[in-house]
């Protein structure tokens, strides 16, 4: 409820059913009971991080999954937060004020990974609320097709890649990768390799944490008077899972993901928390050595404030692994028609086969094929 004195604004949300990817099952749910367990972690910080998510004061679920009217349409009003976006103001910054702000964003992180679920939340997927108002799990948001809670990890990684496959199916420019063979060995690998790989790898698949897979200063408001971190926005693609997950999707900005963003050299040192001494002075690119000195600084900050990183997580080099073999499976630039219309026949030739090729050697490194 908003405070007894009221408010001069508040944030009206509007779920869209018809957002491309998105499971709209729970969604206002998710994102409701993701805030809620995220504001209570990140107040405990102490009176900078109070009121740092903010307060979510009345909501409404979809009335479907598939709604086309928006009488049917999902609902939240929560707290106006004041400031400005952080993406943009932390770009003119010098280093010494953005190492001060990655240990900000750090500290909020380890509050939000560190959350404790409640007991009733014990599958993969997504966040829910039943008839009593108990937060339980559900269904995830950010994925191809309704489906789950999963108890198992390896389940919950097999829907994403059938999800994936789906895509691909819908593709006329990727039919499904049913030529060459390529199919069969990937629902092959889906059906009965997977479980073999994550296992191991050494993957503890009991881990369970509140991942926001969008963990970026994009989703952030900065004061510029008191020099601080003032919201912590958008938990409409939060998710249940592996503590490893949220290192796909988040942290591209201070330089934290795991994906290849800027050199093979760079991903290593993150996947194993190495960056040596003198790696990021050898770098003679700018840009690159600005993304070596943000992420040691990322790293370190992680481990100060007691957060698991990437080099903490038993089987992460897997882990990353099978996140872009996964991508290949029906990948943005072939799987989406504008992008395809962008693009010359010729291009988008080229374009499948590497891909495909990609597929090939990614299932061969996980010794399936043939």
């Amino acid at each position: 409820m908003p405070p007894a004195e009221g408010v001069e604004a508040v944030v009206v949300r509007l779920s869209n059913p018809r957002a491309e990817g998105m499971n709209n099952t729970n969604r206002v749910e998710n994102e409701v009971a993701s805030m809620h367990l995220a504001r209570g972690a990140v107040a405990q910080l102490g009176t900078d991080y109070v009121g740092l998510v903010p307060a979510v004061y009345a909501w409404k679920a979809a009335t479907s999954a598939s709604s086309k009217d928006e009488a049917g349409f999902g609902w939240t009003i929560m707290e106006y937060k004041s400031g400005v976006p952080l993406d943009a103001h932390f770009r003119a910054l010098s280093m010494e004020q953005k190492l001060e702000i990655i240990d900000q964003v750090a500290v909020i992180f380890s509050a939000t990974q560190g959350v404790k679920l409640p007991p009733s939340v014990t599958h993969h997927g997504g966040l829910t609320i039943d008839n009593g108002g108990q937060i339980i799990s559900g269904q995830g948001t950010l994925q191809e097709m309704e489906g789950g809670p999963w108890k198992g990890f390896v389940e919950s990684w097999a829907f994403n890649m059938q999800g994936k496959l789906k895509e691909a199916d819908a593709s006329e420019v990727i039919s499904g990768w049913t030529a060459n063979g390529v199919r069969a060995n990937v629902d092959r690998m889906v059906a009965s390799g997977l479980s073999s790989i994550i296992r191991d790898a050494g993957v503890d698949t009991t881990s369970l944490v509140l991942i926001h897979r969008d963990f970026t200063m994009n989703n952030m408001l900065f004061d510029t008077e008191s020099k601080r971190i003032s919201a912590m926005l958008d938990f409409d693609w939060a998710a249940i899972g592996h503590p490893g997950e949220e290192f796909f999707t988040s942290f591209h900005d201070v330089k934290g993901t795991t994906r290849m963003i800027h050199s093979e050299e760079l991903q290593k040192a993150i996947l194993t928390g190495s960056f040596g001494d003198g790696l990021a002075k050898d770098v003679a690119n700018e840009e690159e050595h600005e993304a070596w000195e943000l992420a040691r600084a990322w790293d370190a900050a992680l481990q100060k404030h007691g957060a698991i990183r990437p080099s903490d997580i038993k089987g992460m080099v897997v882990l990353e692994k099978l996140r872009s073999f996964t991508d290949l499976l029906a990948p943005f630039e072939l799987a989406n028609k504008a992008m395809l219309k962008r693009r010359s026949a010729e291009d988008i030739a080229v374009m499948r086969a590497k891909t495909e090729e990609a597929i090939v050697k990614g299932l061969e490194q996980f010794n399936v094929g043939g």
